[in-house]
């Protein structure tokens, strides 16, 4: 039987918005959404990890945290709109790191939800090691760019080469250093023609099949997070 949620403080000491979604059986993980500035968690590039979370038997962390849609929020600027961001981020993966109590910790992230990825990991040390899932990342940011890279194949990537931050320069130096760091390489899938909202335009097949495909490869992608770690032979 799974435990209450918690309360999360974040920016300003305000209780953070969430729901948290719960497996059948005893929690395996916990996995953590981060959606987009106004990119609901309720689409198709937050509800297929945490489809896809849930069925692997991690708890979670849902953020309904929309910097976008908020005005207060969306009026912030500068080092105020970072700050709220990281606060919030660390706030989220703190709870997700207790809450797991040892096991597993998966994050996942949507646009400005890749942001929040970068600052709860820089925040929270202990999640640093565990496994992540960058959809369409904002990695000409240099923290998001550093973070994919050091986990290396622990990290799956999805963009679409009509992303405003698509640069195959990007993809190449995160590969180069990822390998510098932790002799592999992300998983980074390319999806030729898609957008920062991962449509394709002017072909809704390809578009679909952006999702359709989505679901398996990120299955695959945790099922490897929730693998016993590997010990090396004494």
């Amino acid at each position: 039987m799974s435990t209450p949620p918690p309360t999360i403080f974040g920016w300003q000491n305000q209780p953070l918005p969430f729901t948290l979604a719960v497996p059948l059986n005893a929690p395996k993980a916990v996995g953590v959404v981060f959606p987009g500035a106004a990119y609901g968690q309720d689409r198709p590039l937050c509800t297929i990890p945490r489809d896809v979370f849930v069925a692997a038997g991690a708890e979670t962390f849902l953020s309904t945290r929309y910097y976008g849609l908020d005005p207060a929020l969306s009026a912030l600027t500068g080092d105020d709109r970072e700050s709220c961001i990281a606060t919030d981020s660390g706030a989220f993966g703190r709870a997700a790191f207790e809450r797991a109590a040892g096991k597993p910790v998966i994050l996942a992230g949507k646009s400005i939800g890749t942001s929040a990825m970068a600052h709860a990991l820089t925040q929270v040390p202990d999640l640093v090691a565990g496994w992540s899932i960058w959809l369409t990342p904002l990695w000409k940011d240099e923290a998001v760019f550093a973070a994919i890279a050091a986990a290396g194949a622990r990290a799956y990537v999805l963009i679409g080469t009509a992303d405003p931050q698509w640069d195959q320069a990007i993809l190449d130096a995160l590969n180069k250093k990822a390998m510098k760091l932790t002799k592999t390489v992300p998983t980074v899938k390319v999806v030729d023609g898609a957008d920062h909202g991962m449509s394709v335009a002017g072909n809704a097949t390809a578009t679909a099949a952006v999702l359709t495909e989505l679901k398996p490869a990120l299955t695959a992608h945790v099922a490897a997070a929730l693998l016993p770690p590997v010990t090396s032979p004494k």
